[in-house]
C-alpha cells in the first residue's frame, strides 16, 4: 500500500512557493550526493504556475542546472509549435532562459516526441494511422529513457497535477491506458483521450511507481471532489490519481480549497 503524506497550505500562492522551495532544495540535496538528477515535469494550470515560481525563486541559484535532466510525465501529441504542448509551455515559463543562458544544456531537455506529420496527413489520418503514429512516439520515448537511465530507469522526482475528474498524467477515469500493468512498459500512446487533444503520450502507472519521489499537487475548489475521492482509497479506476505513488516518497501538496472535502 502507498504511504501517502498530505500537506495542506492556506492558499494557492503559498502552495506554489512551498512546492518550489521543496523542489529546489531537494534538487540541491540530491546533487550533493549524485552526479545527475532526473525530474519529470507536469503541465496544466498548477504545473506551469509552479514553474513560473521556480523561475523567479532565489533558491534557483543554488542548483547546478548543468547536472539536471528534465523529462515529462505526459504530453499532448501535437506539432512541436502547438501552444497545447506541455514542453513548449514549460520552456516559455521557465527552463528556456536556463538554456539561453548556458546554465542547462539543450541535450538535457528530454521532451516527449511531437507529431511531425503535415497538417494534411493529420487531417486525413485513419484511426489505425493515428494509433501507429502515437505508439511509435511512445516507444521512442521509452527507448530514450532506457538509454539515458540504464539500470536505474526511474526518475528522482516526478511531479503531477490533478484534474477535476481525478486524472493525473494522461491517465483518465476508466480508460484502458490505466490498466497497463506491464512493468516493462514505461510509456504508452493514447488516441482517445476524453479531454482534448485526443492523442497523448503518458508514463504508465508501474513506471511512475518506480520513481523515487512522486509529488502530486492541486489547488482551487474545483479540484476538491477529485482530491477527496483519490485520497479516500487506492487504485480506484474511477479516480486515476488514486494510483499515484513513489518508491520512496508520495506527497500530496494541496491548498485549503483543494483539501476542503478531506
Amino acid at each position: 500500500m502507498i504511504d501517502r503524506k498530505v500537506i495542506i497550505y492556506p492558499t494557492a500562492d503559498v502552495l506554489r512557493e512551498a512546492l518550489t522551495s521543496r523542489f529546489l532544495l531537494k534538487l540541491s540535496d540530491r546533487l550533493a550526493k549524485r552526479q545527475r538528477v532526473d525530474v519529470a515535469l507536469t503541465g496544466g494550470t498548477d504545473g506551469i504556475a509552479m514553474l513560473r515560481t521556480v523561475a523567479e525563486s532565489p533558491l534557483s541559484a543554488a542548483v547546478d542546472w548543468s547536472r539536471v535532466h528534465l523529462w515529462w510525465g505526459d504530453e499532448r501529441f501535437v506539432p512541436a509549435d502547438d501552444p497545447d504542448r506541455n514542453a513548449l509551455q514549460a520552456r516559455e515559463a521557465w527552463f528556456g532562459k536556463l538554456v539561453e543562458n548556458g546554465q542547462m544544456p539543450e541535450s538535457h531537455i528530454h521532451e516527449m516526441p511531437a507529431d511531425t506529420r503535415s497538417e494534411e496527413e493529420r487531417a486525413n489520418a485513419t484511426d489505425v494511422e493515428n494509433y501507429d503514429a502515437v505508439n511509435k512516439a511512445a516507444k521512442a520515448y521509452e527507448h530514450e529513457i532506457v538509454k539515458a537511465l540504464g539500470k536505474k530507469q526511474a526518475f528522482d522526482i516526478a511531479l503531477f497535477g490533478v484534474g477535476p475528474d481525478g486524472h493525473f498524467a494522461s491517465l483518465f477515469p476508466n480508460h484502458p491506458a490505466l490498466r497497463s500493468h506491464d512493468k516493462k512498459t514505461r510509456v504508452i500512446g493514447i488516441t482517445d483521450s476524453p479531454k482534448l487533444p485526443p492523442m497523448r503520450i503518458s508514463l504508465t502507472v508501474p513506471f511512475i511507481r518506480r520513481c523515487r519521489r512522486v509529488w502530486v499537487f492541486a489547488s482551487t475548489p474545483r479540484k476538491a471532489e477529485a482530491v477527496s475521492k483519490a485520497l479516500s482509497g487506492y487504485n480506484n479506476p474511477h479516480v486515476p490519481s488514486s494510483f499515484a505513488g513513489g518508491d520512496k516518497e508520495t506527497l500530496w501538496l494541496l491548498d485549503r480549497d483543494a483539501a476542503a472535502n478531506l
